[in-house]
C-alpha cells in the first residue's frame, strides 16, 4: 500500500525516512550473508556434489564476475530507470540466485545461482550508496553511508552464525529473507530519489518525493536541487583527458586493488576450510564467528574514526596492519610445514590471532574506505561511469585472487600465497601514499582543484551559500 502523501509533519517524514534507510540497509545485509555463505555451506556442498578442487574454486569465485556484471549493468540502470527500480532489480538477482542454489541437483545450476547472487551484490552495493547519498540530509549523509559497511559486516556475522546450525539449502532459504524484504519495501513503500526525478524533468513527482522524506517545507531545498541539476554538464571524451577526471579515477583504483589483493574474499569464502587446514585450537565454525564479530566491531570503530582521523591516515594504518597479519599467517603455515602436524597442538591459537588481526586491519580502512575515496575524489559528472568501471575492476581483481588461490597454494605453498597477497598490497602502498590526497575536511570542489593543479572552476559548482543551505536541509 502506498503511504499517504502531501503535507505531513516533519516527525512523520523522519520516521518514513528511517524506514527507507532500513530497507536499504537490508540490501547491504543481503550482500553480507552472501559473502559468508560459502564458508559454512561449502563442506556440505562438496560432499553432496562430489566437487573437485577446481569446482570448489569456481563455486567460491563465480560471485565476483557476477558482481562485476551487476556493477556494470546497475551503473547504467541507476540512471535509466532510477535508484528505486535498480534496488528492486538487485533483490531479483539475489532471490533468483538463492532459489537456483536451493533447487540445484547438479553443479551447473549451483554455479548459476552463485553467479546471480554475485550480480545482486554488484548491483546493490553501489546503488545503495547513491540512494542514501541523495535522500539523506547533509548532516547524516556520511554516517548513513558508512553504516552500509557496518550492516554488510553484520550480514557476514549472521551468515556464519546461521551456517553453524543450518544445512546449506536452509541457509540459502534464510539468506533470501533480507533481500526479499528489501525488494518488497522498495516496491511498496520507498519513494524515488528527488534528485533523479528532477534530472528526468519530473518536477511534481520530485516535490512529492521530497515531502515524503522531509515533510511539508521543502521549497528551499527543492530550489537548490533544481539549481544543482541545471548546472550538471554531461561527460564527454574530451573531459576524460582532463587531469581532474583521470587522476582521481586512477587514484580510486589503487585502494580498490589493495582491498582485493589482500585476499579478503579468500578469507571470507573459505574461512572454515582455512581454519581446518590450520588446525586451529577452536572449532572452525566458532573461529569464523569470532572473526565475523571482530569485523563488525572494527567496522563500527572505523565508522566513528573516518572523519576524525582522516581517510588516508586510517587507510595507511589499515594497510600496514593487514600486511603484518598476512605475514603472520604465512609464517604460521611455513612453520607448520616444517614442524609437522604436532605444531598446531602447541600453537593452534596463532592462526586465530593472525586472522583476528587481519579482520581488525582490513576493516579499519581497506574494507570500508575504497568507495569513500571514489565518492569524494571523482567529480560528480563522472561518478556514474567511474563507479561502473571501478566496481567491475574491484570484483575482477577479486575473481582472479579467489579463483587462483588453490593454484597459488600448489605453486608457492600456503605460506607463499599469503606472503604474495601481502606483497601485492605493499606494491600498491607506495603509489597510494605518494598520489592519493587526504580528503578529510575538504569540500568536493577543493578536492577537484587538488587534481586539476590550477585554480580553475570545478566541473560542477554550487556557491558556498548554497552549500550552507543544503547542509541545513
Amino acid at each position: 500500500m502506498q503511504p499517504r502523501r502531501g503535507a505531513a509533519s516533519e516527525a512523520t517524514a523522519r520516521r518514513r525516512f528511517y524506514l527507507c534507510v532500513a530497507a536499504a540497509y537490508l540490501a547491504m545485509m543481503s550482500v553480507g550473508v552472501m559473502c559468508a555463505y560459502s564458508s559454512p555451506a561449502l563442506p556440505q556442498i562438496r560432499e553432496r556434489f562430489n566437487l573437485t578442487e577446481n569446482d570448489v574454486a569456481w563455486f567460491g569465485s563465480l560471485v565476483l564476475p557476477g558482481a562485476a556484471l551487476g556493477g556494470l549493468v546497475g551503473g547504467q540502470l541507476v540512471n535509466l530507470i532510477g535508484r528505486r527500480a535498480t534496488m528492486v532489480s538487485s533483490a531479483v538477482w539475489f532471490v533468483s540466485g538463492w532459489i537456483c542454489i536451493i533447487l540445484a541437483k547438479s553443479t551447473p545450476l549451483l554455479f548459476i545461482g552463485r553467479f546471480l547472487t554475485g550480480g545482486g551484490m554488484g548491483t546493490a552495493a553501489p546503488t545503495t550508496s547513491v540512494y542514501l547519498s541523495e535522500v539523506s540530509p547533509s548532516r547524516l549523509r556520511g554516517l548513513l553511508n558508512t553504516g552500509c559497511n557496518l550492516l554488510m559486516a553484520v550480514g557476514i556475522l549472521l551468515g556464519y552464525v546461521m551456517g553453524k546450525w543450518l544445512y546449506y539449502t536452509w541457509l540459502a532459504a534464510a539468506c533470501i529473507v533480507p533481500a526479499f524484504v528489501s525488494g518488497a519495501a522498495f516496491v511498496l513503500y520507498v519513494q524515488e530519489s528527488p534528485r533523479w526525478l528532477i534530472q528526468k524533468g519530473r518536477r511534481s513527482q520530485a516535490i512529492d518525493a521530497l515531502k515524503f522524506y522531509r515533510g511539508p517545507k521543502v521549497e528551499e531545498e527543492f530550489s537548490l536541487l533544481e539549481r544543482s541539476a541545471s548546472n550538471m554538464p554531461g561527460l564527454s571524451w574530451a573531459d576524460i583527458r582532463q587531469p581532474q577526471i583521470y587522476k582521481p579515477f586512477l587514484c580510486s583504483l589503487l585502494p580498490m586493488f589493495m582491498q582485493q589483493a589482500a585476499g579478503l574474499n579468500v578469507l571470507l569464502f573459505y574461512a572454515k576450510d582455512i581454519y581446518d587446514e590450520a588446525g586451529a585450537s577452536l572449532e572452525s565454525d566458532d573461529c569464523a564467528i569470532i572473526g565475523g564479530g571482530i569485523t563488525v566491531a572494527t567496522f563500527l570503530v572505523a565508522t566513528l574514526l573516518a572523519d576524525k582521523a582522516g581517510r588516508k591516515a586510517l587507510f595507511i594504518v589499515s594497510a600496514i596492519t593487514t600486511v603484518i597479519a598476512l605475514g603472520m599467517l604465512g609464517l604460521y603455515f611455513y612453520l607448520k610445514d616444517i614442524n609437522g602436524e604436532d605444531f598446531p597442538k602447541h600453537y593452534g591459537w596463532f592462526p586465530l590471532f593472525a586472522i583476528g588481526t587481519y579482520c581488525v586491519g582490513h576493516s579499519l580502512g581497506l574494507g570500508p574506505l575504497p568507495f569513500v575515496f571514489l565518492g569524494e575524489m571523482i567529480p560528480l559528472k563522472a561518478k556514474g561511469v567511474a563507479s561502473g568501471i571501478c566496481t567491475a575492476f574491484l570484483f575482477g581483481v577479486g575473481f582472479l585472487v579467489v579463483k587462483e588461490h588453490f593454484d597459488l597454494q600448489h605453486l608457492l605453498g600456503t605460506a607463499g600465497a599469503y606472503w604474495l597477497y601481502g606483497s601485492l598490497v605493499m606494491a600498491a602502498f607506495v603509489p597510494f601514499v605518494m598520489f592519493v590526497p587526504e580528503t578529510k575536511g575538504k569540500s568536493l570542489e577543493e578536492i577537484e582543484k587538488l587534481f586539476s593543479g590550477s585554480g580553475s572552476q570545478p566541473s560542477v559548482y554550487i556557491t558556498a551559500a548554497d552549500q550552507v543551505k543544503l547542509a541545513n536541509c
